[in-house]
């Protein structure tokens, strides 16, 4: 059996240590995620509750004068179409004399 060389030896030592090094940063990163995750959903204060329930409470009004607005808009295209049939009917019925 062949005794093995120091170029091996050291070659081998930085591949496991590498490995090792990549494992543990993507073990690092998994657990802060983990931990923010359960922080975002168990541990918010009562401040941090408040403001999320502000800004969906301002994104439904926002929301909510947006159709409005549409719903005007469409109104008032409604009114002038017909306002120019009323005046093509008059027009027509003028000719038709």
């Amino acid at each position: 059996m062949q005794k093995p060389h120091v170029p091996q030896i050291l070659i081998s030592s930085a591949a496991i240590v590498g490995i090792s090094i990549v494992w543990y940063d993507f073990n690092v990163k998994v657990f802060q995620t983990i931990f923010d995750l359960i922080k975002g959903t168990f541990c918010d204060t009562a401040v941090e509750k408040a403001i999320k329930r502000k800004r969906a409470r301002r994104i439904k009004e926002i929301e909510e004068e947006k159709e409005e607005e549409i719903r005007r808009i469409g109104e008032e295209e409604e009114e002038e179409v017909k306002e120019e049939e009323e005046k093509e009917e008059e027009e027509a019925a003028g000719k038709t004399d």
